[in-house]
């Protein structure tokens, strides 16, 4: 056994740091991710369409990817929202400043 750690110690050690480093990164980009979300709530005539259009190419997203990522992340059952509804929107920090408004708070302050 002493050999084959011996013989692998350096493959063992890139390995374990990969590991560390894998993990750091994960953390690192889901506590990004949830530091960055805005909620706002439907007005009549929203749809997320309209919303796509409002906010995707600012935020670097195709408008068909932020309606994929809105209806994940509220775990919408179809792409249907309703007027009143609570939203949350993938808003990054240095965009923040555009969106909010009076009816935008962010997802955190809940």
């Amino acid at each position: 056994m002493r050999t084959f750690i011996g013989k692998n110690s350096f493959v063992i050690l890139f390995i374990v740091i990969a590991l560390i480093f894998g993990y750091y990164l994960t953390s690192a980009i889901t506590k990004d991710s949830h530091s960055s979300m805005v909620k706002i709530e439907v007005q009549q005539g929203d749809t997320l369409w309209s919303l796509s259009r409002e906010y995707a190419e600012s935020l670097s997203m195709t408008e068909n990817d932020f309606i994929e990522w809105v209806a994940a992340a509220n775990n919408l059952n179809s792409y249907s929202i309703n007027e009143g509804e609570g939203l949350v929107l993938p808003i990054e920090e240095q965009h923040m400043d555009l969106f909010l408004h009076d009816e935008v708070q962010l997802a955190s302050e809940e």
